[in-house]
This record gives C-alpha cells, sequence and structure tokens, in this order.
C-alpha cells in the first residue's frame, strides 16, 4: 500500500507541474494545463484511496 500512495503521490506532483505550466509545452495549440489538473485530481484520489485501504486493513496485536 506504501508504494501506491508513493506512486500516486508523484502522479499528483507530476500533475501539478504540468498544470503550473513548468513541464510540456503546448501541441497544435492546446495547453497542457487541463491534463495537468486532471493528473492532480487522479494522483490525490489514489492516495486517498491507499490511505484509506491502509488505515482499513487490520493490525497485528501484539
Amino acid at each position: 500500500m506504501t508504494l501506491g500512495m508513493l506512486v500516486s503521490a508523484a502522479i499528483a506532483a507530476l500533475g501539478l507541474l504540468v498544470a503550473m505550466g513548468l513541464i510540456g509545452h503546448p501541441v497544435d495549440g492546446q495547453l497542457l494545463t487541463n491534463y495537468g489538473w486532471s493528473g492532480v485530481i487522479i494522483g490525490v484520489a489514489l492516495f486517498g484511496f491507499f490511505a484509506y485501504l491502509q488505515r482499513r486493513r487490520p493490525r497485528a496485536s501484539a
């Protein structure tokens, strides 16, 4: 689960950089910022999902 959280955080970070215009360039006059914001949303949603699964998992009793 932790790997999934790290990957989803990386997706969100990459999406944020694209949305801010720091990475990528317009393709045929179309801006990439919409794709960047969707990457942020997807990354945050996946991070929340993996965090929920990790929290829901039963803990080992000592």
